[in-house]
């Protein structure tokens, strides 16, 4: 292994790797932050989902529940129709009409 004569050095040597030091602790907590942003945005996306979930099942419902309507709305077009057109004859007979 080398001898490394730190004396050479001097000042500029000490406050050089000072810095350096300094620098090497910045990174490690950078890195730590890092890390804690990301488990705390994973967690966040997980809620986020969570409420997406419920969300889309919650629409789903209301989509359903107008394609029923829309389906009994339909049949119910149909009875008025009927009943119109039976009206309609009915009432012809009573003023007087001709069915032609």
């Amino acid at each position: 292994m080398p001898h490394i004569d730190w004396t050479q050095y001097g000042i500029a040597g000490a406050v050089i790797a000072i810095l350096f030091y300094i620098l090497w602790r910045m990174l490690i907590w950078v890195m730590k932050w890092v890390d804690k942003q990301a488990e705390q945005h994973a967690s966040e996306r997980k809620t986020w989902q969570e409420i997406q979930t419920k969300t889309n099942s919650t629409l789903d419902r209301i989509c359903s529940g107008i394609e029923r309507h829309d389906e009994k709305a339909d049949e119910r077009g149909k009875f008025v129709r009927e009943e119109h057109k039976q009206m309609i004859e009915v009432l012809g007979r009573i003023n007087g009409y001709k069915h032609e």
